[in-house]
């Protein structure tokens, strides 16, 4: 059972999104909680990787799945907590997908903190799904009409 699911319906494609996620050095771009964010390797199961959180906190964190195209699980450790993350996106048409995020508070202490953790991470997927959507509409206007670039509103949000 996760503790938090968000959906958001994004006008790209899956590989546009894909290209996003799959590049954990650009997460800073669409999830505003993260200032720096790193892999050890290739995006695959059982890389290893760290985000710095906008507060400082270093939370490292496992890539454990990937279906290319589609989906990819990590988990991460926050102080006493796990966190399992899942991102899965479903095709909808050819230009508009809907994206997932779910998260699930784990460990021994993670009862504690269940509550309020909730409450902090829905409120944050929803931000990061958004500026998702953004960034990943804003890419794929721009291949479908050459030469335009992000907006200076757009990266000013972000």
């Amino acid at each position: 059972m996760n503790d938090v699911t968000v959906k958001i319906r994004v006008k790209s494609p899956p590989c546009e999104i894909w290209k996003i996620w799959s590049n954990f050095s650009e997460a800073p771009l669409w999830d505003t909680d993260v200032s720096h964010c790193e892999l050890a390797g290739l995006f695959q199961p059982g890389t290893r990787g760290q985000c710095i959180l906008k507060n400082g906190l270093r939370m490292p964190l496992t890539i454990e799945a990937v279906t290319l195209h589609e989906s990819y699980r990590n988990t991460a450790k926050l102080l006493w907590i796990n966190l399992e993350f899942d991102h899965r996106m479903h095709r909808l048409s050819p230009q508009e997908t809907e994206v997932i995020h779910s998260a699930k508070i784990c460990g021994p202490l993670s009862f504690l903190y269940r509550g309020p953790l909730r409450k902090m991470l829905t409120a944050v997927m929803a931000t990061a799904l958004d500026n998702l959507r953004a960034l990943a509409e804003q890419r794929t206007n721009a291949q479908v009409h050459p030469g335009h670039e992000l907006s200076a509103t757009y990266l000013e949000r972000v």
